[in-house]
């Protein structure tokens, strides 16, 4: 296998889905380690190691652990839901059932399949989840309306993370 053979954002993807902390990939005197967690990704070559750089950071995607420690939407200093607001916990959580890209549409320049504020019905289409370039919709079990989109446009998402709040009717 050759590096530039090698599609990073794939790898990054089976890294998160299988919970790999770090890689090691190597070709003649070129090695490639990278490693999650905001540790540094680290490239090396013998030209690269004899000029001492190499060390570059790598982004790590916010979890939803972060996403919680830092506050979600809604969401006053003290953690209680803002005024007038159902607490989170009456709301249907659709979550990602698997790692990949989350599109809102099923093309760029298209509708959204929901908007806050649209009643779903149980089977219907809400986004898409792309993993190792195959589209999958992801659908409501439950009728309702969405309270919250919990992920931004084409960002990336973990197994079991959030992606919608839904107030089930009845």
């Amino acid at each position: 296998m050759k590096f530039k053979d090698v599609d990073l954002q794939e790898l990054f993807q089976v890294m998160l889905a299988y919970d790999i902390a770090e890689v090691t990939l190597r070709e003649g005197k070129t090695i490639v380690e990278v490693k999650r967690g905001g540790r540094p990704v680290m490239v090396s070559s013998p030209t690269a190691a004899d000029a001492g750089a190499g060390i570059v950071p790598m982004p790590v995607p916010k979890t939803a652990e972060a996403v919680s420690e830092s506050g979600t939407a809604g969401e006053s200093e003290a953690g209680s839901p803002a005024a007038g607001e159902q607490p989170a916990d009456d709301y249907h959580i659709v979550e990602a059932p698997l790692v990949g890209t989350f599109y809102r549409s099923p093309a760029p320049e298209a509708e959204f399949f929901v908007e806050v504020g649209d009643k779903v019905s149980s089977g219907d289409v809400l986004c898409i989840v792309e993993a190792m370039k195959s589209m999958n919709e992801i659908q409501t079990d439950v009728d309702g309306v969405v309270k919250e989109i919990c992920v931004d446009n084409a960002a990336l998402v973990e197994f079991q993370q959030p992606l919608f709040k839904i107030e089930q009717e009845g």
